[in-house]
């Protein structure tokens, strides 16, 4: 089954502002109870939302605030792809730093909540622009 081009930009919308918010429970909420979540292929994959909650909780104290910038979704069925580019400041004892990278979210049809996640991304200290043509 498909997922919709709304339903994906909604995914995606949501995933940004609430990383951006640290809205715990909304950032869960987008995920299915069963959830796999790759944060990165070689760090760590979490499974389930109760999980997802103690992931998202340690990556607030480690990154502080944060300014993410989402690219637009683009959907093959029922699988969501988009880059993000996030500026972290505050970090204790860290320079400010930019994470970019892009994801792919597998959504439930049904209920838009993502079911299985994976991410590549890369940092780098301070804080860097987008290229021209970032996110299109």
């Amino acid at each position: 089954m498909t997922v919709s081009r709304e339903m994906a930009a909604a995914f995606v919308e949501g995933y940004g502002r609430t990383w951006e918010s640290w809205d715990f429970d909304g950032f869960i909420d987008l995920f299915s109870d069963d959830v796999v979540y790759v944060e990165h292929p070689v760090d760590e994959t979490v499974v389930g939302r109760e999980a997802m909650g103690r992931y998202i909780r340690r990556e607030q104290a480690e990154a502080g605030t944060v300014s993410v910038r989402m690219g637009g979704p683009i959907v093959e069925g029922n699988q969501v792809v988009a880059e993000f580019w996030t500026t972290m400041s505050n970090r204790e004892g860290e320079p400010e730093g930019t994470l970019m990278g892009c994801f792919i979210a597998q959504l439930d049809p049904t209920t838009g909540r993502c079911t299985r996640f994976r991410q590549y991304w890369f940092e780098t200290d301070g804080h860097r622009s987008p290229f021209n043509g970032w996110g299109e």
